[in-house]
């Protein structure tokens, strides 16, 4: 397993794949091959590969303190070894010392580096004496980017926009392993009453062994500092220990969805009418589209939603997860949220635009997002994101609501966008909630506009 994480992990940092969609692909092609690793085998691999991504400007830290020469010039292979190597030293308490070091030069040498086995084991085993004497080698960290393992520069913009305390909570939360979590789709079971519903699909969960927990969002939004929104509250529960969520009576029928608490906030603070036309237009993979379909259902069925994505691709795994849970007052459409679309001229009374964004608040569930992300970009995000919102607001009738979301955290690609939208596009504000990241959700910013003409 180790092998395999190293294999992965070198696909993550030297050609910029994505952690989530490697690690997808490579245990569906063990599948496929018919070697699938068992349960504990493939957690202990996802874990070492989203650990040490988690913590590698941490591990890359320490290891300068050990290595003489620089981490940039070391081999790929080498630098590699050497991070899942000290993240089993500094972080996964069952592994012994002796098996992540001796582990470490075996890989070594299975990938013709016999003659660097020496420099990995000499490294290692003084990282681990290091350890067992609790030394300031792998203890002492001035900064707070290298104690939560936060680029410096993201590290200083946070810090800035919302000061130390708040910042050095949004960087813990980074690091929490976050549950799966399901919203219900309580349309979708044939019970005329949402609470009969929500108690059949739970009743399901634990016929199929699934432990939950549901969120309470009136406690999460009172400690945020937030109003409750207009439209019904989402059933979303947490899932501590998911096994394969897919398998599930409720999953295979289309009675839940695997979303975010903070993003299954959408369709509560658009609160729909009935003879409501909604439009997503960056709607893949359709969890936002399903709960506004949801909402709709639940008033009689009579409004309508257009889920659009830029590719082929996108509209694909939509159209795969809106037959899955039989929404049939879901269309979708290929269409770049760039185009105009005159047939879409003042047509929706709500807009969804949940826009490509930094993605900051999901950092917890994407760790090399902080790889790849640049300071430079959130200026070229929020300009993308005005390109969008200037083509789109055409789509909204007068009066009609305009949802912004994104799951970053930026002023830049938020609240600046916002107040600009109000100021150039003819939208007034109506209300806006920001979720910093926490345990049990994202980080996400959601805003409710009115169209004034």
């Amino acid at each position: 397993m180790r092998e395999i994480a190293l294999c992965i992990l070198l696909e993550i940092t030297e050609n910029s794949r994505k952690s989530h969609t490697i690690l997808k692909e490579t245990f569906e092609e063990s599948k496929r091959r018919g070697v699938m690793p068992d349960n504990r085998d493939r957690a202990f691999t996802e874990r070492l590969v989203v650990g040490t991504l988690d913590r590698m400007i941490t591990i890359d830290t320490v290891l300068s303190r050990f290595s003489r020469r620089p981490l940039r010039l070391l081999k790929p292979v080498i630098r590699g070894i050497l991070r899942t190597g000290v993240y089993q030293l500094m972080y996964m308490d069952r592994v012994p010392a002796s098996a992540a070091c001796n582990e470490a030069v075996e890989l070594a040498k299975l990938h013709g580096l016999e003659g660097l086995g020496g420099f990995v084991n000499g490294i290692m085993r003084a990282v681990a004496r290091e350890l067992e004497s609790g030394g300031e080698k792998v203890t002492a960290f001035a900064e707070d980017w290298q104690r939560y393992s936060v680029p410096k520069w993201l590290c200083r913009m946070i810090t800035a926009q919302y000061g130390p305390d708040k910042a050095a909570g949004i960087f813990d939360a980074f690091l929490q392993e976050r549950p799966e979590t399901l919203r219900f789709n309580l349309s979708r079971t044939g019970d005329k009453d949402p609470a009969d519903a929500e108690k059949r699909i739970a009743e399901s969960l634990e016929k199929d062994g699934i432990s939950f927990r549901k969120i309470d969002y009136r406690k999460i939004l009172e400690e945020s500092g937030l109003e409750l929104p207009g439209g019904m509250l989402p059933v979303v529960c947490e899932v501590p220990d998911s096994g394969d969520i897919t398998r599930t009576e409720s999953f295979q029928k289309g009675w839940v969805t695997i979303q975010d608490p903070a993003s299954a906030l959408v369709a509560a603070c658009a609160d729909p009418k009935p003879n409501d036309r909604v439009i997503d237009v960056c709607a893949a993979p359709g969890g936002k589209a399903m709960a506004m379909a949801d909402r709709l259902m639940l008033m009689g069925g009579s409004g309508t939603v257009e889920a659009r994505d830029v590719s082929a691709q996108k509209v694909a795994l939509l159209d795969e997860n809106i037959r899955r849970c039989g929404f049939g007052n879901i269309r979708t459409a290929v269409l770049d949220a760039l185009k105009e679309d005159e047939d879409s001229f003042y047509r929706a009374d709500i807009l969804i635009a949940d826009l490509p964004c930094s993605g900051i608040g999901v950092i917890a569930k994407k760790p090399d997002i902080k790889l790849n992300l640049k300071s430079f970009s959130i200026e070229e995000l929020q300009q993308l994101q005005r390109d969008i919102l200037m083509n789109i607001s055409r789509y909204v009738k007068p009066r009609g609501k305009l949802i912004y979301s994104t799951c970053t955290i930026t002023q830049e690609e938020n609240e600046q966008n916002v107040r600009w939208a109000a100021e150039r596009l003819g939208f007034h504000l109506l209300n806006e909630w920001k979720l910093l990241p926490a345990r049990e959700y994202d980080g996400f910013y959601i805003a409710l506009l009115e169209k004034r003409y």
